[in-house]
């Protein structure tokens, strides 16, 4: 009786153990992304939006916080994020789809108060249109987004330059997924 009282509680043990290092391992692995801001005030940062490790979730918070932050934004696929120069904006690549993507520009004054979408690429969830963040011009409340269109004729693939002007109003967001 005492054996068998000794390997439970060994098994217990063992069991505790395994949780500690799983919860430890997915801890350190959860973050996939980090984007600083470039005053290195704020970070953004991306984990995983579904359990089995898909999608995506981007988090802001204050740099070098061991907080969560204020969710930003979520999706089935994948996400990436670019500041502008003087860390006032978050432009978000929203990649929900393989064919899909779209660019949401958030006005961040600090990672306390609500960010604020102040511009959002045209025709939300147009299928076979892609758009990246090339560059911003801050004073003038611009950033230049590369658009990518393919069409339904075979391996005809069209880029142009857009240049997005940033409102000072908040938008109302009209998700398209």
């Amino acid at each position: 009786m005492k054996g068998r009282r000794s390997s439970v509680g060994s098994f217990r043990a063992m069991r505790v153990l395994w949780l500690v290092l799983t919860l430890t391992t997915a801890a350190q692995a959860s973050a996939y992304e980090h984007f600083a801001s470039p005053d290195g005030k704020l970070e953004a940062y991306t984990t995983a939006n579904w359990p089995d490790g898909t999608g995506m979730k981007l988090f802001l918070r204050r740099a070098q916080a061991h907080d969560a932050g204020t969710l930003l934004w979520k999706n089935n696929r994948w996400i990436d994020a670019k500041w502008s120069p003087d860390s006032r904006f978050l432009a978000v690549v929203d990649h929900f789809d393989g064919h899909i993507s779209n660019v949401y520009v958030f006005g961040v004054a600090t990672a306390d108060a609500e960010p604020r979408l102040l511009y959002h690429t045209p025709g939300l969830g147009t299928y076979d249109v892609k758009w990246e963040v090339m560059s911003r011009d801050v004073a003038r409340r611009e950033i230049i987004l590369r658009k990518q269109v393919k069409h339904k004729t075979p391996d005809k693939i069209t880029h142009e330059k857009v240049t997005a002007r940033i409102s000072s109003k908040p938008l109302k967001l009209e998700e398209s997924h």
